[in-house]
């Protein structure tokens, strides 16, 4: 699984940089930008975005494994 930031609907309004407990994800102008290999996929920040433009997606060829929080 990896983090996708839609860049077409996210405004930069910080609502998942100010829910992240590790910190993986910052503002780079209007724009929120995930440090892949920080993320946690805790998914805390997805519910919190008013424009639905966080989502965690799978990779072609790697299997999921567990349940996400």
């Amino acid at each position: 699984m990896i983090f996708e930031v839609d860049e077409d609907r996210c405004f930069g309004c910080a609502a998942c940089v100010a829910l992240c407990p590790v910190n993986a994800l910052v503002l780079d102008g209007l724009l929120a930008i995930v440090d892949e290999p920080e993320c946690t996929h805790c998914e805390h920040c997805i519910p919190a975005c008013p424009v639905h433009a966080l989502s965690l997606v799978n990779v072609k060829g790697t299997a999921s494994i567990g349940v996400l929080a």
